[in-house]
C-alpha cells in the first residue's frame, strides 16, 4: 500500500513540474521578441528562484528556450521546429474550416480565424464569402499587434487590465505610432466586455468594417472568429445577425466565449 501511495505522489509531482515548465515556456513565448529576465519570470510565476532557474535550464538544454549574453530568455530553435513540423492541414484549420465556410456562405463576406501568439495575433485561416468586393485586408500567416484589427480587439476583451497595461508598455512606440494611447487600449477592451463582441470601423483601411467574437481553447489559448465587410454593409441590424451567427458556430464547437458560459 505504501508503494501505491508513493507512486501516486510521484505522478502528481511529475505532472506539476511539467505544468510549471509549460507555464514558463508560455511566459517566454509571450515576450520572446524583446526577451524576458529571470527576475521577471520569478515574479510573474510565483515560483521560487531556484525552481524557475532549474526548469529554465532544462528548457535551454533541450533547445526550447534560448538565453542570450544579457541574460534574456527567448524561444529557442526547438520551439520553432515543432511548429514547422505541423502538417499543412493543422488541427485548428480542420476544426474551424467547415464553420468558417458556412459563415462565409451565409454572410457573403470574408471570415478570418485569428489566433493569439504572445503579443500578436496571426491569421491562421481565411475564407472568402464570394462578395463582388471581398475584404482582403489580412492574409493567412499575417500577424498584427493585439488591438489593431477586429479579431485582435475581440481578444483584448478576454485579457485583464494588468495584462493589457503590460502589453501597452512593451509596445508603447508601436501603439503611439498608431495613435493608440494606453487609455484607448483599455477602452477598446472594456467596450468588447460590455457588448460581448468586437465591432470596428476603418481599423485597417478606410471603408472597411469588422465584427468578431473571441474564444478560449483550454486555459491559455485565445483566438477569434471575425467577419470583414464594407462599412455600408454593417448597419445595426446586420451587426446583430452576424454576431449571432458567429456565436452560434462557436457554441456548436463547444468553445467558451464571453456569452456562452457564465455571462
Amino acid at each position: 500500500m505504501g508503494h501505491t501511495e508513493e507512486t501516486k505522489t510521484d505522478g502528481v509531482r511529475g505532472a506539476q513540474s511539467v505544468r510549471r515548465a509549460l507555464s514558463l515556456l508560455r511566459s517566454v513565448a509571450t515576450q520572446s521578441e524583446q526577451g524576458i529576465k529571470l527576475v521577471q519570470l520569478v515574479r510573474e510565476s510565483g515560483m521560487d528562484r531556484g525552481t524557475v532557474y532549474r526548469l529554465l535550464s532544462c528548457l535551454v538544454e533541450e533547445g526550447f528556450v534560448h538565453r542570450d549574453a544579457q541574460g534574456l530568455y527567448r524561444l529557442g530553435p526547438q520551439a520553432v521546429v515543432l511548429g514547422s513540423l505541423m502538417p499543412e492541414m493543422t488541427p485548428l484549420i480542420a476544426m474551424f474550416g467547415p464553420p468558417m465556410k458556412r459563415i462565409a456562405r451565409i454572410a457573403g463576406d470574408t471570415v478570418f480565424l485569428m489566433v493569439r501568439y504572445g503579443d500578436m495575433v496571426q491569421c491562421d485561416h481565411r475564407e472568402l464569402g464570394g462578395a463582388l468586393a471581398d475584404v482582403l485586408t489580412t492574409v493567412s500567416g499575417q500577424r498584427r499587434l493585439l488591438g489593431t484589427g477586429t479579431g485582435s480587439v475581440a481578444i483584448l476583451g478576454l485579457m485583464d487590465e494588468k495584462e493589457i497595461q503590460k502589453l501597452w508598455v512593451r509596445h508603447e512606440a508601436d501603439y503611439s505610432a498608431l495613435s493608440i494611447s494606453q487609455e484607448r487600449l483599455h477602452a477598446m477592451a472594456h467596450a468588447v466586455r460590455q457588448r460581448r463582441i468586437a465591432i470596428t470601423f476603418d481599423a485597417i483601411e478606410p471603408g472597411v468594417a469588422g465584427i468578431g467574437v473571441a474564444f478560449r481553447i483550454g486555459n491559455h489559448a485565445m483566438g477569434a472568429l471575425s467577419i470583414g465587410t464594407h462599412t455600408a454593409r454593417l448597419g445595426p441590424e446586420r451587426q446583430f445577425q452576424l454576431g449571432e451567427l458567429l456565436k452560434a458556430e462557436l457554441d456548436a464547437l463547444g468553445l467558451w466565449h464571453p456569452v456562452s458560459r457564465g455571462g
